[in-house]
């Protein structure tokens, strides 16, 4: 793979039990990335993703595939529960206390990243095996027998089939969006955006979800992000994606279903469809609130003299170049 992209393909899971597994794509297997990191969870039918929380990250969770029943506990004793369908978000801040039950009959996946490139996680099962049994008998006023029944029990990650109801309605939380239902914020002939960040889901901390959807043969203009670095992710179609870093290093490749790329703050880049099917990616940015240029509004503020003396041509070889006032985004029109 070139500098800046993965494929989770040929990746064994590093954590695998017989319920669930998951892949992660920390800085150990990306040495690139700053402040983020991206996983693949993968939670067998009726089967939960323990109750656990993440000392140094704050998580936001995309469902793939699936419907799962979602459990928060909060400072201040706030307990939220509720339901994730495909295309739903949920998020949870560093430190909080929650779990992920699959309540289908079928395998559950979901895209999962973190506002850290080493993500920590404390589990429940090692948890209360940590502590003395007397220690936790004493907090909950007795139960004894129970404490020393599971204390050898840890590093269950996946546990085992729950019988919980499977037809339980959509239940709303401040913690979670409807990401694919919302209204496009971005829409041109080219493709189109949905956009979670804090002005549209204001629990949003580190983190924003674009779920950014081009036409075949459409181009994300070149761009860049001034307070953000990217981390995307391809659900369907094909990409070519080039990045130009400073110095001059030009890094072009093309990524597919299962495959995704890192793009520094700032760096400029563009993406482009190359197959008549439309790409659909999920791309994250560590900051609640990214913001973009792209090329169309920026080579739009300057005179055709400015321009021709930096291209060291002459003024009016640019009188055919339109401008812009805004960016163009997406594009039709590509290779």
């Amino acid at each position: 793979m070139a500098q800046h992209s993965f494929s989770f393909r040929n990746m064994k899971p590093q954590k695998v039990y017989p319920n669930g597994s998951r892949i992660l794509l920390s800085s150990n297997e990306l040495p690139l990335l700053q402040r983020i990191s991206l996983s693949i969870l993968k939670i067998a039918p009726r089967c939960a993703r323990e109750p656990h929380w993440h000392p140094n990250a704050d998580e936001m969770t995309y469902c793939v595939k699936g419907k799962a029943l979602v459990t928060i506990f909060s400072p201040k004793n706030e307990h939220s529960t509720f339901t994730i369908d495909q295309g739903e978000m949920f998020y949870v801040p560093k430190g909080y206390f929650h779990s992920i039950l699959n309540l289908t009959n079928e395998e559950a996946e979901f895209i999962i990243v973190f506002s850290n490139n080493l993500p920590e996680d404390l589990n429940l099962s090692d948890c209360m095996n940590a502590m003395p049994v007397h220690v936790m008998s004493a907090t909950f006023g007795g139960a004894t027998s129970l404490f020393e029944k599971i204390h050898d029990k840890k590093n269950i990650f996946a546990s085992g089939p729950v019988d919980e109801k499977p037809g339980l309605p959509s239940i709303p939380s401040h913690f979670k969006i409807n990401v694919e239902k919302i209204n496009p914020q971005i829409i041109t002939p080219g493709g189109s955006a949905k956009i979670a960040n804090k002005y549209s889901f204001p629990i949003l901390e580190e983190l924003a979800l674009f779920s950014l959807r081009i036409k075949g043969r459409g181009v994300r203009e070149p761009h860049w992000h001034p307070n953000a670095s990217e981390l995307n992710y391809v659900l369907t179609g094909r990409a070519k994606l080039t990045i130009l870093s400073p110095g001059g290093e030009l890094d072009t490749f093309e990524i597919g279903p299962g495959e995704g790329s890192y793009i520094p703050m700032s760096y400029y880049h563009y993406i482009e469809s190359v197959s008549d099917e439309e790409l659909h990616m999920t791309v994250f940015f560590t900051n609640s609130a990214p913001t973009d240029i792209g090329i169309s509004g920026a080579l739009s503020s300057y005179s055709n003299e400015q321009l021709a003396a930096v291209f060291g041509v002459k003024p009016e070889d640019f009188k055919d170049l339109k401008r812009y006032q805004e960016d163009v985004l997406v594009v039709v029109g590509g290779g």
